[in-house]
């Protein structure tokens, strides 16, 4: 008899989980279209620094102080800050992807999300969206509310590095020229994709990531208490880090 597949699970987390210890099966991607593809799997999630995207290794020379790794999965950032000496936490809100991150040797590890942030933003120097992070923010609306309040909070000086890739350069994953024209035609943004996990017999339920273009990342930061001070990253295809910094 087929075992029916498991729902409302922590799928990426639990894929975390066996990475760190050993596990090699890649996570699934499912888009709301039925398209589907094969994740990065435990080479990206649990990769060291000389295997990054060439802009995560650019942006580093930037990072200072107190350190907050948003969205920090398996700890591959949060590690390297602290082996560099930085007093860095790594926030998620998988309890198996900070399992993972203690195992891996992540010392300070907080349960949270991003609205969570708000009250302890001014705690931190610098808050790294690394993985395409940016994409957390779910939509244009909600990182302009977001980052709004942030800089309520947030010390004067304070970085954001906020990672994403360009939704019409055919880099970003799960997105395709047919894809974006459709949320346009939905009144979306071209970005936003619809997605779920899939990981052995477990299955996600579905949740919303953001892909933006410099300009729409200009476009969503202006006038939210933030600055770009630079956008790090060579070839419009692959994912940028803008470094943004409170007014």
């Amino acid at each position: 008899m087929m075992r029916a597949m498991a729902t409302n699970v922590d799928v990426f987390g639990r894929a975390l989980w066996d990475w760190a210890r050993g596990g090699s099966v890649p996570e699934m991607i499912e888009r709301d279209d039925g398209y589907f593809e094969s994740g990065a799997g435990a080479p990206v999630y649990l990769a060291p620094l000389k295997e990054w995207p060439a802009a995560e290794r650019q942006a580093m020379r930037y990072v200072r102080g107190r350190v907050v790794d948003v969205g920090c999965g398996a700890g591959r950032v949060a590690l390297h800050l602290q082996r560099r000496g930085l007093a860095v936490v790594g926030l998620d809100r998988s309890a198996f992807a900070l399992r993972a991150a203690k195992l891996l040797g992540v010392q300070s590890l907080w349960r949270a999300s991003l609205d969570d942030l708000v009250g302890r933003l001014e705690d931190f120097d610098s808050v790294v969206l690394f993985g395409n992070n940016f994409g957390l923010f779910e939509s244009p609306e909600r990182a302009r509310a977001l980052l709004t309040s942030w800089a309520e909070r947030a010390k004067p000086g304070t970085r954001i590095f906020a990672e994403s890739t360009n939704a019409y350069g055919g880099a970003a994953p799960a997105i395709d020229r047919a894809y974006y024209r459709r949320n346009l035609a939905n009144g979306r943004s071209p970005g936003e994709v619809r997605l779920r996990y899939r990981y052995e017999d477990l299955v996600s339920p579905w949740f919303t990531w953001l892909f933006v273009s410099r300009s729409e990342m200009r476009a969503i930061v202006h006038g939210t208490g933030w600055r770009i001070a630079r956008v790090l990253g060579e070839h419009p295809s692959e994912p940028y880090v803008a470094v943004l910094e409170k007014l």
